[in-house]
């Protein structure tokens, strides 16, 4: 019954994030337990330590202090053993400090195990200290790390846990951009009309990879999209762009997963109510995602077969079939995929003017 209580008491304490606690939390922890075995179990954590008497808090009538300081370090002394064990099996890298997880409980470790694998054959791939290498966003950083550009942004604390900062890993600090830059061009005159380019781009980490070559382009602004926050203000870009009365070209670029489907379909059917904005589909990055591996990790999206449709209706019949197995077997692409170059590359490949 003894250890039973000990180790109730030991779970219990493990799991507070303050470091004190009062003997009225134990107790109501260990309600059911006997006076006398509750007793004995908190004098034996007393005795390695794990517990150390407040006196200015008083005792209770067996001698127990009402408060106490929690010092764990003792109750994970075989745990932490284990993790050096494992983390030298495993040949983790000397970059990342594994000493948070062995002051905490061992599942803590067995969660973030593979993601420190894979984290730590990130480092030691790399051919110079990740803080030379060329700056980037997190989400950028995310996708070459893990495959997932929203990983980091998912368990934010994981780099804190090991030590590691965002500079370390070549991360660039980052402000939120404004929703739209603009670039003073000449507009095109077609037919009478001024006629302006725009590029929606869905994700900031992309929009901010292009925003530096804006005035090489032929754009009249480059758009950050911010998911499905595009829907609420895309009627406002002909009066927010300086040119009211013109007629406005709008290509879009976003993920290829069921969601990013959703977002340009209703932008599409938003749009056909615009009298002054006419919404494309920017082919050339979406295509140039089949050159790349698919990432996997958003099988809980549901379908959107209009949306698909939709979208492939505005795409070359010999890309239909790649893009469908994308999504049937789970898989899909984030706009992350594409670096810098390629990104460039694609806008030169969108077909200029109507």
């Amino acid at each position: 019954m003894e250890k039973d209580a000990g180790t109730l008491l030991k779970t219990f304490l493990m799991q507070q994030k303050r470091k004190t606690v009062t003997l009225d939390a134990m107790q109501a922890a260990c309600c059911r337990m006997d006076y006398e075995v509750f007793r004995e179990a908190v004098m034996a954590l007393e005795r390695v330590a794990v517990l150390v008497p407040v006196k200015a808090g008083g005792y209770d009538h067996g001698g127990l202090a009402r408060k106490y300081t929690i010092h764990l370090g003792p109750l994970f002394a075989a745990s932490a053993a284990r993790i050096q064990r494992e983390a030298i099996e495993r040949g983790i890298s000397g970059t990342l400090d594994l000493s948070w997880y062995m002051h905490h409980p061992q599942k803590e470790w067995q969660r973030d195990r593979t993601a420190i694998e894979i984290l730590s054959r990130y480092l030691q791939a790399l051919p110079c200290p990740p803080e030379n290498l060329p700056k980037t966003s997190l989400q950028q950083r995310s996708y070459d790390i893990f495959g997932d550009e929203k990983f980091l942004l998912t368990d934010g604390d994981l780099l804190t846990r090991l030590g590691l900062s965002r500079e370390a890993l070549g991360v660039a600090p980052e402000a939120d951009p404004l929703m739209m830059a603009f670039h003073p061009i000449q507009p095109m005159q077609e037919d009478g009309r001024t006629v302006c380019q725009h590029l929606i781009i869905e994700n900031k980490a992309p929009w901010m990879a292009l925003f530096p070559h804006l005035p090489e382009t032929t754009l009249t602004s480059l758009v950050l999209g911010y998911g499905w926050k595009i829907l609420a203000s895309i009627d406002q870009l002909p009066a927010q762009c300086g040119y009211p009365q013109a007629h406005h070209f709008v290509w879009y670029f976003g993920d290829f997963d069921w969601e990013g489907l959703r977002i340009w379909h209703e932008l599409a059917k938003k749009c056909e109510t615009l009298e002054s904005i006419e919404l494309r589909l920017a082919i050339p990055f979406y295509t140039a995602f089949l050159a790349h591996p698919e990432s996997r990790g958003k099988e809980q999206q549901s379908p959107a077969p209009e949306a698909l449709d939709a979208f492939l209706r505005q795409m070359p019949a010999p890309f239909h079939g790649r893009f469908r197995d994308v999504l049937a077997s789970g898989c899909y692409y984030p706009q992350e995929a594409l670096g810098t170059d390629e990104l460039l590359s694609c806008w030169k490949e969108v077909p200029h003017g109507t």
